[in-house]
This record gives C-alpha cells, structure tokens and sequence, in this order.
C-alpha cells in the first residue's frame, strides 16, 4: 500500500507535507535541492522515515533552494514545526535530511528540543569565507542573511545527538564533515568509494531503510554493522 501523505501548507517559497504514523514521535525531513531525498522520489522514501508507518513524518521543501535564507522563511518553518508537535502530542522530533536538507536537519536542534539529527552528505555551511563549496550557489549574496552562519558553531549548545554520513570518495563532503566538533553524542560514519549522493548509493544496496530506522532509535552498534555491509559490498 502506498503512504498517504497530505500536502499541509504551501505558499511560494515553503511546501510542507505530512504522513501521520502511530506514536508519538516525528521525523522532520528536510528535502534536498530537487524535492527529492538522494535522488529518491518522496512516495519512495516515505517508508524509510515513517519506519513502515510507524512515525509520524513533516516533509519540508525550500521550494527555491534558498538553503532556508528567504527572508523570513527558516522562522515560519520553526513556527509550523511548533504547531504540528502540539497539535499532534509529539514528544519526541528527529531530524532527516540529505545535501541542502542535511543542513535544514543539523540547524533545527538550534530551536527546537531534537533528540536526533541525521544528515546524508550535508551542507555544514553555506558561508563561502569558512568554507568555499564552489559546488553550490552563493546564498548569502543571492538571499541576504543565512539562518546560521555555520552549524557546528551551534552544536555544543544543544542536547541533541548527531548522526553524520558522508561518501569517503568526495572531498567536498569530508572537508564539511570536518568542521563538526568532536564529542560523544556526535557520530561519524564515512562510506568507502561513496560520492556525494550516499542516500541513493545506500538504497541501491537495499540499506538505506534500516539505516534511518536504526538511527532514528538510537541503535548505533547496529548503524556500525550496516557499514561494514556496505564496505564489503563495496570492495
């Protein structure tokens, strides 16, 4: 059976869409630049995030790639963010995201109480004076003030645990990953001949889905054992 998800808001920057699950936990998802996850139609990647319907899931698109630096834009998705987990009793927010939404999914713990953030090669910053990612479009000249200027100068203020994965084979991805701070609630995993679009090489490989549910658990000795599948598949 295919997931129902419901388009709940959409204006001309913001598209939200809701998939309701049966517990009290959501998993916000942040989509990439395309509207997809990984290069993953949305319908398909819906039973990775809701764990076969089993979690709530708020899909978010910035409908003009502003890396949410639209004026106002980022303080309305917090807002509705807000709203959702009251209306529906959610206790418990995890954030998903991939590339442009892995840096939606690492900048929520900023303002709202998440308990887990899970980013597939994400954008750590989009200010070209840290870090020059020539891959990208020069949001700060295009759209004005980012939202954060960097997410890892956030990190150590909040509570959240952090689960970052990245290709081992793109050096623009490492070099981001690279300006996490180390400490013990933030988790490292980097995928061996993997480029920048690690979330399809992972479904391709039939592991995508039972590494965002293991992750979305907390279960990281089983997150250790899916690598290892994919670094034998992989040599």
């Amino acid at each position: 059976m295919n997931p129902t998800i419901d388009t709940v808001y959409m204006d001309d920057e913001l598209r939200l869409r809701w998939m309701p699950g049966q517990t009290n936990r959501l998993v916000v998802v942040f989509m990439g630049m395309h509207g997809g996850v990984g290069g993953q139609p949305l319908d398909e990647f819906a039973g990775s995030a809701s764990s076969n319907g089993t979690n709530n899931v708020l899909f978010v698109t910035d409908r003009r790639a502003s890396w949410y630096a639209a004026p106002g834009l980022w303080r309305r998705i917090v807002r509705l963010i807000r709203y959702m987990r009251k209306s529906e009793g959610i206790r418990e927010i995890i954030t998903l995201g991939n590339s442009m939404g892995g840096y939606g999914a690492l900048l929520l713990p900023r303002d709202l109480r998440v308990a887990r953030a899970i980013a597939f090669s994400p954008q750590v910053t989009m200010d070209r004076s840290i870090l020059d990612d020539q891959r990208w479009p020069d949001v700060q000249k295009r759209w004005g003030t980012l939202p954060v200027r960097s997410v890892a100068e956030m990190i150590d203020s909040t509570r959240t645990e952090y689960y970052l994965a990245a290709g081992g084979d793109c050096a623009e991805d490492l070099a981001h990953l690279d300006l996490i701070p180390e400490m013990p609630r933030v988790h490292r995993f980097i995928f061996p001949g993997a480029q920048h679009n690690l979330a399809r090489a992972l479904k391709q490989q039939g592991l995508l889905h039972d590494m965002v549910t293991n992750i979305a658990r907390g279960r990281r000795a089983r997150v250790k054992r899916l690598l290892a599948t994919y670094s034998e598949q992989a040599a």
